[in-house]
């Protein structure tokens, strides 16, 4: 079924969001620590962090459902399709076009 799972791009900005998310923490987690001269605050916010990104990277939740969907292969379709080489014809006319657009 198409459509019912998070794509790369998704996941590329749940894996940004998820990283983000426990720096913040972990900074003002380092803040709060160093002027109550706790290292116990320190730790419980870095771990709070990791909790709430995992509850919101983690689970697939449908927020980015077929936005951006990968190509198959048509059914059936036994050859692979041939990648074109750096420097070939179709990627000279390519560029050649973009120049002529602009």
């Amino acid at each position: 079924m198409p459509g019912l799972h998070a794509d790369m791009e998704a996941q590329r900005f749940c894996e940004s969001l998820y990283q983000a998310i426990i720096l913040v923490c972990s900074v003002v987690g380092f803040i709060a620590g160093y002027f109550m001269e706790s290292f116990r605050i320190t730790v419980y916010a870095v771990l709070a962090g990791v909790l709430i990104s995992s509850a919101i990277c983690v689970p697939d939740w449908g927020i980015f459902y077929g936005k951006d969907p990968p190509e198959w292969l048509p059914e059936g379709c036994k050859k692979r399709p041939s990648k074109p080489s750096i420097g070939s014809k179709k990627d000279q006319d390519s560029k050649e076009t973009q120049k002529k657009e602009t």
